[in-house]
């Protein structure tokens, strides 16, 4: 066989192991893989290792199976950003632009950072804008990105921060991670993330995390905005306006329906 021809079929068993992961379950072992190749488990074992080498898989160190990695969801969430849920989330994020006339945006998980995907800037002379798709943020400043580390299981949060070094964006960033896991709580009981100066100081936001198909937390959608604006009798409204919204468009996700136009909802403020 050619060097090209054992190229080639490295690549082809690599991807079918990849499509293994949607047909079997999220997490397969050696001998399910082997099983579902028709292949021997010396075979699949060294597609296994390129995979988990390079992100695209993750072995887990207690129970030695794989599932997917890092790589994979994030070229699994490029496809979804370019497609459904900007889509999706449009008619949310107009409506919380229209009730509290400020920016709105979307954020998207990729790897252990997140991007912003789409925003409606705010029709007031001094607003808040920012970097659509250019640019990688840590999850652990500001309310998008806590929003949505807030969404990670237990075992994808524990992973997160045995990796990830505080560096502070402003002196208001979360700067332990002690702060940082109990303000995680605090989302979670609120259903939104709060964030004053944490990532621009001038700035402030509200976020809520959105869910797909399988419960994996895939983003978040904010409403941010001057930090002198977002007072505290508006931040309340602010919060559960964005986790309806959430809601709401992980709700579509989850049921596989078309979205509907957002009903105009109070802020009480």
């Amino acid at each position: 066989m050619s060097e090209s021809r054992t190229a080639l079929k490295s690549v082809e068993r690599a991807l079918s192991i990849l499509r293994a992961f949607s047909n079997l379950g999220p997490e397969l072992s050696l001998s399910e893989l082997a099983r579902h190749e028709s292949l021997a488990k010396s075979v699949v074992h060294r597609s296994l290792v390129t995979l988990v080498d390079t992100g695209f898989l993750v072995q887990d160190a207690t129970t030695h199976r794989y599932r997917i990695g890092p790589e994979s969801l994030a070229l699994g969430l490029a496809a979804l950003s370019t497609e459904d849920l900007p889509r999706l989330a449009q008619p949310y994020m107009e409506d919380i632009r229209a009730q509290t006339r400020e920016t709105s945006t979307l954020s998207l998980l990729v790897g252990n950072q997140r991007v912003y995907a789409s925003q409606l800037e705010s029709p007031q002379d001094v607003r808040m804008t920012v970097e659509v798709g250019t640019k990688r943020w840590p999850l652990y400043a500001g309310s998008s990105g806590r929003a949505i580390l807030a969404g990670f299981t237990k075992e994808q949060l524990g992973e997160y921060l045995a990796s990830v070094q505080l560096r502070p964006l402003t002196q208001n960033t979360i700067a332990g991670m002690s702060a940082l896991v109990d303000s995680l709580s605090v989302v979670r009981d609120l259903g939104y993330a709060v964030s004053a100066g944490e990532r621009d100081p001038w700035a402030a936001s509200v976020a809520s995390p959105i869910f797909g198909r399988r419960g994996e937390v895939l983003g978040s959608i904010s409403v941010c905005g001057p930090i002198f604006r977002f007072t505290p009798d508006l931040i309340h409204g602010y919060g559960k306006l964005v986790q309806s919204s959430a809601k709401a468009v992980s709700g579509i996700l989850v049921a596989h329906t078309k979205p509907v136009a957002a009903e105009p909802k109070s802020t009480g403020g």
